[in-house]
């Protein structure tokens, strides 16, 4: 039988059972996560309805942001870790819900930590703490945490910012001054030796022997000061020292 010669209520009935399977198909697909909105209404009259939640793109970036995130109860107890942190702790991310963030962090870090966690302190918090990673090295982190209340349930938010790099800039930044003070000292060495041997060679040439003496002692002094700095204060009493008598003066002929 042809479908025009079909029983019109059995058409009808296929027609339906489509349009069932359809919508069930499409239920599935919504309650699956697979569908972000829905467009309902005639041609030239769409009206369209978003099914993603308003926290989605927040939940996104927390997600695939490069520091660490964590929620915390308000003792402590871990209620939500972002993959980065995870990767930090070098754990699995879903062994650390339930338990006290306290456990991944040192003894000597953890007042810092217990601090980050007192609500009556001020409304943001910051604070260093060093974190010690699966391999052994010490990683230090700013850590920045605030409250949440959320329905009467009240909830800290961390966030930890690697600062690894910064810190590096840091000594470098310091070992350049240091560098250039020793430059600086190094000079004034330098420039006080070179100064003196030339006005003792100029008092000599005179034939005054007791002040080319009293300059080169002077000069010796003043020396020894600058190497003392360029030592670091670290010139002990009797260093740089002539251990043997001075050669007599030659006699003039």
């Amino acid at each position: 039988m042809s479908t025009n010669d079909q029983d019109p209520s059995n058409l009808a009935l296929e027609q339906l059972l489509e349009q069932i399977a359809y919508l069930q198909e499409a239920l599935t697909a919504i309650s699956k996560g697979g569908v972000d909105a829905v467009v309902i209404g005639e041609p030239d009259q769409e009206k369209i309805y978003t099914l993603t939640s308003a926290d989605r793109p927040y939940r996104v970036i927390v997600e695939s942001m490069g520091e660490g995130a964590v929620t915390v109860s308000e003792r402590g107890v871990i209620l939500f870790a972002n993959p980065r942190l995870a990767d930090i702790l070098g754990v699995q991310r879903e062994s650390m819900v339930g338990r006290d963030l306290s456990a991944y962090v040192d003894e000597d870090q953890r007042p810092a930590l217990l601090a980050l966690l007192d609500d009556r302190a001020a409304d943001t918090r910051r604070a260093e703490i060093t974190i010690a990673r699966p391999d052994g090295t010490k990683v230090p982190f700013l850590v920045v945490a605030t409250d949440l209340d959320i329905e009467g349930v009240l909830v800290h938010c961390l966030v930890l910012s690697d600062l690894t790099m910064q810190k590096k800039v840091e000594q470098q930044t310091a070992e350049d001054a240091a560098a250039a003070e020793r430059q600086r000292v190094a000079r004034e060495v330098n420039d006080t030796i070179v100064q003196g041997l030339v006005t003792a060679e100029m008092a000599l040439d005179l034939g005054q022997h007791e002040h080319a003496r009293a300059v080169i002692a002077s000069t010796s002094s003043r020396a020894r000061h600058w190497i003392g700095e360029l030592a670091g204060d670290h010139l002990e009493a009797g260093m740089a020292v002539r251990s043997s008598a001075a050669r007599p003066e030659a006699e003039t002929p």
